[in-house]
C-alpha cells in the first residue's frame, strides 16, 4: 500500500464516524494537516490565475500569482493590471517595497497555507480558541463536518467528511473562502481553485492553482530594491496611532452626496511614518485618493518586535459618511 493510500485510509477511518458520535473538532484539524501539509514536499512552486469580478463583463479583470517556497523562505510574485508586486520571507522577516501590497490586501501571501488550518502557527498566538459542537452539512454538494471556530471572531470551518480536506471558512455568508477541485501532490492534497468572498468588497477567484517541485537558483530569494524589512515575532505589539486626522470627501463625492467605506493597506515603517499606502480599489469620485493623501500624514507608536521598534503592515477601512 503506497504512502497516498495510507494516508486516505487513515482519513477516510476518522471521517467514517456515525452521526452520533462525530470527531472532535481537534480531530478535523488534525486530520486536515495531514491530507494537506506540504512541508515535506518543498521547494515547490505554486502557479494559479486570479480573477477579480469573476463573471462581470465589464468589471472582470485577471492577473496571476506566483508562490516559491523553500522552508523558511517564499518568493511572492503578483502581476496585475500591467504591474508586477515582489516579496520576499526569510525566516521572520519579510521584505516588501512601500508600494506594493495588492498580496495583503487580498490576502495572497500565503495562499499555500490557507487550506491547512491544522497547521501550526508561525510564532505565538495571545489568543486561544474554543469550538462549538461539531455537525453534519451540506457544502458544495459534499457531505462535510462543520463546526464553529471561537477567538476574538467566530468563524465556520466545513471539512469534506470522505477526504477531510477544507470546503469553506468564514464569519458569515458575505466574508468567507471557498475550497475546490482537490489534487494530489504527492501525498498530498491542494485545491485548484479557491472563491473568495469579502464584505463590502468585490469577489475574487484563484483558479487553476498548480504546485510543481521548485527549481531555484541563487536570485530566487534575493531582495527587491527599495523594501524595507517587515519583522514579525511572538507576542507583537501593534502600532498606536498618534496622530490619524480624518480625510476630506472630495468635491465630487458632496456634489453627488456619495458616501462609503474606502479599504487600504498601509505600510508603517520603524518610525512610525507612513511608508507605503495603496487601495483596493479606485472609485468615480475620488474618495480613495482623498483618503490616501491623508492617511500619508498618520502617525504612530510603531511596532515593537522583542522590545525594538519594526515596520508593520495594516489593512485599515476609512469611512466616508453623512453624519
Amino acid at each position: 500500500m503506497t504512502i497516498a493510500a495510507l494516508t486516505a485510509a487513515f482519513i477516510l477511518g476518522l471521517m467514517s464516524a456515525s452521526a452520533e458520535q462525530p470527531p472532535s473538532a481537534q480531530q478535523l484539524l488534525e486530520a486536515a494537516h495531514k491530507a494537506t501539509d506540504l512541508s515535506s514536499l518543498i521547494p515547490y512552486i505554486l502557479h494559479a490565475t486570479i480573477v477579480m469580478n469573476p463573471g462581470d463583463p465589464k468589471l472582470e479583470r485577471q492577473g496571476k500569482l506566483t508562490i516559491v517556497r523553500d522552508h523558511d523562505r517564499a518568493r511572492v510574485t503578483l502581476e496585475s493590471d500591467g504591474r508586477t508586486e515582489e516579496r520576499v520571507v526569510s525566516g521572520n522577516k519579510e521584505f516588501v517595497v512601500p508600494s506594493q501590497g495588492t498580496a495583503v490586501i487580498l490576502g495572497l501571501r500565503n495562499l499555500d497555507h490557507d487550506w491547512d488550518p491544522g497547521r501550526p502557527p508561525h510564532f505565538a498566538r495571545r489568543e486561544t480558541f474554543s469550538f462549538g459542537s461539531v455537525r453534519r452539512q451540506k457544502i458544495q454538494d459534499r457531505e462535510a463536518w462543520c463546526f464553529d471556530r471561537k477567538a476574538k471572531f467566530k468563524e465556520k470551518l466545513c471539512f469534506d467528511a470522505a477526504t477531510s480536506v477544507l470546503l469553506h471558512e468564514g464569519s458569515n455568508e458575505k466574508s468567507r473562502e471557498e475550497y475546490s477541485d482537490y489534487v494530489s501532490f504527492g501525498a498530498s492534497l491542494y485545491p485548484q481553485k479557491v472563491q473568495i468572498f469579502r464584505e463590502n468588497k468585490a469577489p475574487f477567484e484563484v483558479r487553476q492553482i498548480s504546485i510543481t517541485p521548485g527549481q531555484l537558483n541563487d536570485d530566487t530569494f534575493k531582495v527587491p530594491d527599495k523594501a524595507i524589512q517587515v519583522e514579525g515575532c511572538d507576542f507583537e505589539e501593534q502600532p498606536k496611532p498618534l496622530h490619524t486626522p480624518e480625510p476630506e470627501f472630495s468635491d465630487a463625492a458632496r456634489s453627488a452626496h456619495a458616501q462609503g467605506k474606502v479599504y487600504l493597506y498601509m505600510l508603517i515603517n520603524a518610525e512610525g511614518n507612513v511608508a507605503g499606502v495603496q487601495p483596493l480599489a479606485m472609485d468615480a469620485y475620488g474618495l480613495a485618493q482623498n483618503a490616501m493623501n491623508t492617511v500619508k500624514t498618520w502617525r504612530f507608536k510603531p511596532a515593537m518586535c522583542g522590545g525594538h521598534a519594526v515596520a508593520s503592515e495594516l489593512n485599515v477601512e476609512v469611512e466616508f459618511s453623512y453624519r
